[in-house]
Order: C-alpha cells, then structure tokens, then sequence
C-alpha cells in the first residue's frame, strides 16, 4: 500500500526464473532486493546461503516477511539494511552468484552521464565480489540509458576491475510488459548475466 508497485516487480518474473538456474548450492547476493523476488527464488532454487540488502529498513522487513513465507529456510537468508555501495566495499565475502537492480539512476537526458558514471561504480564494485567462476546479472530500468550505453557502461566497468567477463544472456522485462513499435521508449529494462 504505501511501498513502490506492488513490490514484487512483475517485469523482472523470467530473470527470476534464469537466476534460479544459477542459485543451486550457491552464495548468492541480491543487492537492491527491495522485498525479495529474487531472494525467494534462489532460496526455493536450492541456494546455500541468500543475502539481501537494500537500504531501505522496512524494505528489508518485507523482505524477511516474504522470505519466512515463500521460501522458509532457517539460516540460509539475512537481510541487510545497508547502502549496497558500501556493502560491497565493506564485505570480505565474495558471492558466487550476485544480482544487482537498482532503481533508476537517471529520469531524464540531462541526468544520464551522472547516471552512468553509477552504473560504472556500482558494477566495478560488484564485479570485485563476484567470486572467480561466479554469475553477475545486472540491470538498468533507466529509460534515458539504452542498450547500447548500458553494454558499454558495464564493459567499462570490467576493464576497470580487469577481469575476463563474458556475456552469457542479454535480458529484459517479461512478456507482460510488452513493447509498442511506435513506443520504443517502452523497452526500459535490459540487462546481463555475466560470467566471471
């Protein structure tokens, strides 16, 4: 009632899906978790231990909510209540699978060179956790930031760490959030699983 949509992100149900592909006896770290689609997915998936961290308190209390109701595993989550920049910088571990999907960094043209510069922060840090072998997906739902930008933004970011990554999938939102031909614009969410 008073958090963002419904909570659970309806575009994002097929990433979910494909994390959970991924999570299967594996560290996995959902940053930006909001109320824990992916958190409950990679539980439910058979992951070993689930991280989720979002700095907003009452989101994190939703997301235990949802994890204690969909995915009960005593143990294997904790949420983290914490700026996802400096949980990263401040973390010793390394996670085997990581999901970054933080809101939109850039609402309008003049917003996106600040926007990317994030971008580029955000995933450098992240692919600094990422343990060797491990899966990044990433994500952008800024509209102002297209594919192409957002592709060169985390490459950028790759070259920073100066770790082999390849891309294994380019995503996007679900097939309930379809795409007007006329409305391009429409196409606001687009992402990469990566591997490390």
């Amino acid at each position: 009632m008073t958090g963002q949509k419904t909570g659970f992100f309806l575009d994002q149900r097929d990433n979910r899906r494909l994390l959970a592909e991924f999570a299967p006896g594996k560290t996995v770290l959902n940053a930006f978790c909001y109320t824990g689609g992916f958190s409950c997915l990679a539980l439910q998936a058979g992951a070993s231990l689930v991280h989720s961290v979002d700095v907003s308190p009452k989101a994190i209390a939703l997301c235990n909510e949802n994890v204690a109701l969909n995915a009960p595993y005593p143990g294997q989550h904790e949420g983290f209540a914490d700026d996802v920049l400096k949980f990263l910088k401040n973390s010793e571990r390394d996670y085997e699978v990581m999901v970054i999907d933080p809101p939109a960094y850039a609402k309008s043209l003049d917003k996106r060179h600040n926007a990317v510069q994030g971008y580029k922060r955000l995933n450098a840090e992240a692919m600094r956790r990422v343990a060797p072998g491990g899966i990044l997906f990433t994500f952008s739902c800024s509209q102002v930031v297209d594919r192409e930008l957002f592709y060169h933004t985390v490459a950028a970011a790759a070259m920073e760490v100066g770790r082999p990554v390849r891309v294994l999938h380019h995503l996007s939102q679900s097939a309930d959030h379809p795409v007007s031909l006329f409305h391009p614009e429409g196409s606001y969410l687009k992402g990469l699983v990566l591997s490390l």
